[in-house]
């Protein structure tokens, strides 16, 4: 899978790939990977109200999407609509960004996730560590100090270690591999909102892949 997402054709990495994006809140993510490509991207969020102006905004009358490419979902958490879609093709690709540190139960989010992806399917989830760093930065800075995120969006208790995510999503899955890992770092001046990956700094955010393998079975 990640061989092939390097062969696809330039600027459309996920050509003829299914893709599911958890947590999809207004659509931004999910027309973007439609853009690259995907056959079909599905937008999960648990919030039907927040996926009707993600609708809205997709499909507007001068949208460049096709609906056939696009399908939203919601009202409906991903362990729900895991069993609902148990019958129909997987995914190559599901995406869970800047989701878990706000759910009461990201392990069986990220377990649900897993189990919606074909063999070789790539897992991509982003969080915040729990560091003091990031409760400087992601907590005091970004909500007290600038005001770029609304005061109590988080709980730094919610934040989770790139150790512990590997735990939640492979733990005694031996079908499960990690394969990636990167920190997203802002670069100064911070107002400006410019990231970039890093190899060595995942103390605030950050994003990590993980792999179905294909020939390998589960024993839990």
């Amino acid at each position: 899978m990640a061989s092939q997402l390097m062969q696809s054709p330039p600027h459309k990495p996920l050509n003829e790939m299914r893709v599911l994006d958890v947590g999809s809140g207004g659509g931004l993510l999910t027309e973007s990977l439609s853009r690259l490509g995907a056959t079909l991207v599905v937008g999960l969020d648990a919030s039907e109200q927040v996926v009707q102006a993600a609708r809205a905004h997709s499909f507007h009358f001068n949208s460049k999407l096709l609906q056939s490419a696009v399908e939203y979902h919601g009202g409906t958490t991903v362990e729900q609509f895991a069993t609902q879609w148990k019958e129909k093709q997987l995914f190559d690709v599901v995406t869970c960004l800047e989701v878990i540190e706000h759910v009461p139960e990201p392990e069986s989010l990220l377990r649900a996730a897993v189990s919606l992806l074909k063999p070789n399917g790539i897992l991509f989830v982003s969080t915040i560590n729990r560091t003091l760093k990031s409760y400087g930065l992601a907590i005091l800075a970004a909500e007290y100090l600038t005001g770029k995120v609304p005061p109590g969006t988080h709980d730094w208790s919610q934040f989770r270690s790139p150790d512990e995510v590997d735990r939640m999503v492979c733990g005694d899955l031996a079908s499960m591999k990690p394969i990636d890992r990167r920190g997203m770092v802002l670069n100064p001046p911070f107002v400006n909102m410019d990231w970039r990956l890093c190899n060595e700094d995942t103390d605030v955010n950050w994003i990590a892949a993980y792999q179905r393998e294909e020939n390998r079975r589960d024993t839990a």
